[in-house]
């Protein structure tokens, strides 16, 4: 966007070095959020996502290890509330295009923001706000929340639909850093996670550090950290950074291309798969193609190095279809075949000496398999071309 953008007046640039929760939260998003995407540290809200579209999320970060920021008289809560009108009253940010969220750690409850996230229409909204007003009378005294609780009960219904309506509330975590764990386990050995959320952690708030010490914004493109932050890793032999770059396909669109039947499809129903395993080959298959192309994309791994992965996977397939003979030579070619399917999708290795994500491997043998370098069944050169499809 060519729009400027000034600094929210809640926000307090430089504080946040007091503050370790919210710099963990800049660092997971900036792993997590689409391409195009920008993190911004204090300066519309505690942390914000600036997504290509124009839209926006905007989160405030409270920690509760001392009281509960969401219990239903919490200051915090409802200064969140109230910094989120003030934002919409002043346009700072656009309701229809902008979502709300309180990330709370360790976990916590609070009714009134349970039910608030809870609410699904204007209607919701006005029932919990009525409900809330109704507290809110039988109280003896004003309750120390009442300087921005009142204000969002006096508002507009349409700007408290609009707030409450894109209202979020994430407060399962007990530690903010298994989040970030989640994200680097899959493709980083587990000795090495922790040392790896450290260093990122403190990458991004070193980058925001110099931003602040010159006088800039601090907001972070998330594609440019994210291809540091690889590099960081690939320079200091640190194993794994191969991480999955592709979102898992949609439920809908597995099985639409499971029903077209393609040869990797066709090869597991030569062995009998079950539909479940077909569905998994789909998922796998797509994922992996969309990795190799990213990693390639990206300079992260080179057609030589695919080719020689291919022709490894092409002989452990071979190896396992000769123990199966040898072990299982009596049984049905088809129980044969999915014994090698199983071995073969268990089978683990690195590329290039980095940990691959679980599916790649899977969906790397279904890539082979599509392209019919190997089979599942002993004669599936001769089905296959038998079958039309």
């Amino acid at each position: 966007m060519n729009a400027e953008i000034k600094p929210a007046k809640h926000s307090a640039p430089g504080q946040y070095l007091g503050f370790a929760l919210q710099p963990v939260r800049v660092f997971y998003h900036l792993l997590t959020c689409p391409k195009g995407a920008k993190v911004s540290l204090e300066l519309q809200d505690d942390v914000a996502i600036h997504y290509a579209d124009g839209s926006l999320c905007l989160e405030q970060t409270k920690s509760a290890l001392k009281q509960n920021p969401i219990s239903d008289w919490a200051i915090d809560l409802w200064k969140a509330f109230h910094n989120w009108l003030t934002m919409l009253e002043a346009k700072e940010c656009k309701a229809e295009a902008t979502r709300f969220r309180l990330y709370v750690t360790p976990a916590k409850k609070g009714a009134f923001a349970e039910a608030l996230a809870g609410a699904a229409n204007a209607d919701d909204v006005e029932a919990v706000l009525t409900m809330i007003r109704a507290r809110l009378a039988k109280q003896k005294t004003p309750p120390a929340c009442a300087a921005h609780l009142q204000p969002f009960l006096d508002a507009s219904k349409g700007q408290q639909a609009a707030i409450v309506g894109h209202f979020e509330l994430e407060t399962n975590a007990s530690d903010p850093l298994d989040a970030i764990r989640a994200v680097l386990l899959p493709t980083i050995a587990e000795n090495h996670v922790d040392i790896l959320v450290k260093s990122g952690i403190g990458q991004a708030k070193q980058a925001l550090d110099r931003l602040i010490q010159r006088g800039e914004v601090q907001m972070l493109d998330a594609d440019a950290f994210r291809k540091d932050f690889q590099a960081f890793i690939r320079q200091n032999n640190l194993p794994g950074l191969l991480t999955s770059l592709a979102e898992a396909p949609s439920d809908a669109l597995v099985a639409d291309i499971a029903s077209t039947r393609p040869i990797f499809i066709r090869q597991l129903e030569l062995v009998q798969a079950s539909d479940e395993d077909r569905l998994r080959a789909v998922s796998d298959f797509l994922r992996t193609s969309a990795d190799k192309a990213e990693w390639a994309e990206r300079g992260l791994v080179f057609s030589g190095s695919l080719d020689g992965w291919d022709d490894d996977l092409v002989r452990r397939h071979g190896m396992a279809r000769g123990d199966v003979a040898d072990l299982h030579g009596h049984k049905a070619a088809e129980v044969q075949g999915r014994l090698v399917y199983r071995q073969c999708a268990q089978h683990q290795a690195p590329l290039d000496g980095r940990v691959v994500p679980g599916h790649f491997v899977h969906g790397s043998f279904n890539d082979l398999a599509d392209r019919r370098r190997i089979g599942w069944h002993t004669d599936y050169e001769t089905l296959l071309d038998g079958d039309a499809g």
